[in-house]
């Protein structure tokens, strides 16, 4: 048999092989089909309602098939099957999440003072206040605590002694005479030659220690927080005069005094103003001279911190520290023994009977804290310390080596932001309503000069 025979019944025994893969296709393709139709029959019967229910079909049945995993499905399978790599990666993630975007965090909450290489401290803060305001003293003593080279302006020789009582060797008075202020503003004020030296020539703090120089890292404005109240009509001219000269026209000065060493060297300073802003945010009635403050203190910080950012280096801030109801804590509350309301005795009859009603309504709906440990409701003390440490903080800097936009105005104390909200948002006469305001309370001018009104005002005393 040659191999042409061969090959022909090779040929020929493949032929029922493939017959029979191409008839099984064929079957099965026409089973796929029938069982499609007969499903398809069955579906429709099952919906006729016209056939009884013991022959209507039921539905065919269709396995469910599972729906394509999502991507956190896989992911969560990939985790569960590979806890190893999985714990590695997420400590890895982690960890660099903390380092790069929690340093900044982690910085600014420092609230500690530079200190020198020798270990000394080289940090000046000048607070710029009377020592005899509670608040004044707060603020000296959680800087010293802090590491600071404390300040205080004074301007007697009680002040001064109120300053040494501390026993602080780092909280130190100084000597600040706004009388006799020099001829030129760009020229150094005597009563700060002390200061000059320290930030401009090398020192040591005591023998055998390398010598370093300060800084002046801020200047703290703190006028007082008291102010006369009433109506405008009842406020004398002297107080208007007082209140204009040590709440407005001394930390103007001041400042001005300060800003040849603040831009002395180029390090960073901060400028911080500090004043009560609840009566100012609304505007309140009865309240003129510290409105009055208060606006204008906004308009000189708005001013001046524009002139301060075109300086070319550009390295002194003012924050303008907006105070709420702060509670300094016992051991600077002082009994007060002024009783609200009975300045209403000292108006005129027809003073009383204009805004006497109005005014005392006022003084129980004022959105200050109480006098009187029970009743205080205002932030603790180290609210206005942490605020006052967070402005003097220097901000960093970025990729670029440019220092980052400090925040112009900060809030300390309970209600200095939400009243500020409230004076910017709320229709006048809701604000009014709040303050307890409400009109027809006066009475005619009139029935104020009879007895009986003089009876109804002595009442106030009791």
């Amino acid at each position: 048999m040659t191999s042409d025979d061969q090959f022909f019944f090779d040929y020929l025994a493949q032929i029922p092989n493939d017959v029979r893969r191409y008839s099984e296709q064929v079957a099965d393709s026409i089973n796929r089909h029938v069982d499609h139709a007969a499903d398809a029959v069955r579906n429709t019967l099952s919906h006729q309602s016209w056939l009884p229910s013991s022959v209507r079909p039921s539905p065919a049945f269709r396995p469910f098939s599972p729906r394509p995993q999502s991507l956190y499905d896989r992911v969560h399978d990939w985790a569960i099957r590979n806890r190893a790599w999985s714990a590695a990666i997420l400590a890895f993630v982690g960890t660099t999440g903390v380092l790069y975007f929690g340093s900044k965090k982690l910085r600014a909450k420092r609230r500690k003072a530079k200190r020198s290489a020798n270990g000394a401290r080289k940090e000046i803060i000048v607070v710029a206040g009377s020592p005899h305001e509670p608040m004044t003293r707060s603020i000296a003593a959680d800087l010293d605590r802090r590491g600071y080279i404390v300040y205080i302006t004074v301007s007697s020789a009680e002040e001064e002694q109120l300053v040494r009582a501390e026993n602080r060797p780092d909280i130190r008075p100084l000597w600040l005479d706004l009388a006799t202020l020099p001829s030129s503003p760009s020229e150094i004020h005597s009563s700060l030659n002390e200061i000059h030296t320290l930030i401009t020539q090398p020192h040591a703090p005591m023998p055998g220690v390398p010598p370093h120089v300060c800084q002046l890292s801020g200047l703290i404005l703190v006028p007082s927080p008291k102010f006369a109240a009433g109506p405008v009509a009842t406020i004398p001219p002297s107080s208007w005069v007082d209140t204009i000269n040590t709440r407005l026209l001394s930390p103007i000065l001041t400042t001005q005094l300060f800003l040849p060493l603040l831009t002395l060297r180029n390090t960073n300073s901060t400028i911080i103003l500090v004043y009560p802003s609840i009566s100012s945010s609304l505007s309140a009635p009865f309240a003129g001279p510290e409105v009055t403050t208060a606006r204008a203190l906004v308009g000189f910080a708005t001013s001046l911190r524009r002139e301060l950012s075109l300086l070319h280096h550009n390295n002194v801030d003012l924050v303008e520290l907006k105070l709420g109801n702060i509670d300094l804590g016992p051991q600077y509350r002082a009994p007060n023994s002024h009783i609200a309301g009975t300045e209403v005795l000292t108006w005129s009859v027809q003073q009383r009977a204009l805004y006497g009603p109005q005014y005392l309504n006022s003084i129980e709906q004022r959105p200050v804290a109480s006098a009187g440990p029970g009743f205080v409701r205002g932030s603790p003390a180290r609210a206005l310390h942490n605020a006052l440490l967070d402005a003097l903080e220097p901000t960093s800097k970025n990729i670029f080596g440019k220092r980052a936009a400090r925040k112009p105005v900060r809030y300390a104390g309970r209600g200095a932001r939400t009243y500020h909200l409230i004076g910017q948002w709320t229709p006048p006469g809701l604000v009014g309503w709040m303050l307890g305001l409400r009109t027809g309370y006066a009475t005619p001018v009139e029935s104020a000069s009879g007895s009986g009104s003089e009876t109804g005002w002595e009442k106030i005393d009791r």
